[in-house]
């Protein structure tokens, strides 16, 4: 599955396109790759359409609640295999899209920036299950507290993502990756099996991470002075900062 959207930016709309058009295609096949755009693999919610926005409050609100129900769709997909393949860079709750997936597959040279704090929001697409899941939690702590961008090779090394290929070997290593899932079928099924399983039983633990993620998230949506709203105009109007940030610093 490609998303080309403009610069990775998720709308509510895209999210909810995007959502449906996954759970129609897993009906068709036994393992979903979800590949991303030409520029982007998914930056998270769309920030500009947030910035124009007269109702920054409900429609930032929206937009995070959408892309959960995206990210859910395919984390509780139990009846099919899914893959994320990250050929271009991705950031923030686009990161934790790809988290969703069973596999994470990245070409060599990628750039990764699993944090959200630069825009002084806590995150949500139920992040503080999959990261903690995949690096543990005092590595998840330290990318998102450290907002520093981490390369496809060091995503492998800590096993945030599965495995890093080569640019002119690419597609090649995919296609024989997502193969091999289906060459033993009681291999395939005893995978869905294992994965439905495990749903069934963390289910109230996966659900209670993106309970608490939306509450700590309301305030920064809803209330008029928080420094969202004046970090995200920045952002988005590319005003350039007066000094390094600290976390640049050497």
């Amino acid at each position: 599955m490609h998303f080309n959207f403009h610069n990775g930016a998720f709308s509510s709309d895209k999210c909810m396109k995007l959502k449906y058009a996954f759970e129609y295609v897993k009906t068709q096949a036994k393992v979903v790759v979800l590949m991303g755009g030409l520029d982007f693999f998914s930056n998270g919610i769309h920030l500009n359409i947030l910035e124009d926005s007269k109702k920054n409050g409900e429609d930032g609100w929206s937009n995070i609640n959408a892309m959960n129900d995206l990210v859910k769709s395919i984390l509780f997909a139990d009846d099919v295999i899914s893959v994320a393949s990250l050929e271009k860079n991705a950031g923030a709750g686009g990161v934790f899209l790809a988290l969703a997936c069973d596999y994470i597959l990245a070409r060599e040279g990628v750039v990764l920036n699993p944090h959200y704090k630069t825009l002084d929001l806590s995150g949500s697409e139920y992040h503080s299950y999959t990261l903690l899941k995949r690096v543990g939690k005092q590595k998840a702590q330290e990318l998102l507290q450290s907002c520093l961008p981490i390369s496809a090779e060091y995503a492998k090394s800590i096993k945030m993502i599965d495995a890093v290929y080569k640019n002119e070997h690419y597609q090649e290593k995919l296609k024989n990756f997502t193969c091999k899932l289906l060459e033993d079928e009681d291999r395939y099924h005893d995978f869905l099996w294992e994965k439905e399983d495990f749903l069934q039983e963390h289910m109230r633990e996966i659900e209670n991470a993106r309970e608490q993620e939306i509450e700590i998230m309301y305030p920064e949506f809803w209330d008029k002075k928080s420094s969202f709203h004046t970090l995200r105009a920045e952002f988005v109007y590319k005003i350039c900062p007066r000094q390094t940030p600290l976390r640049l610093k050497a």
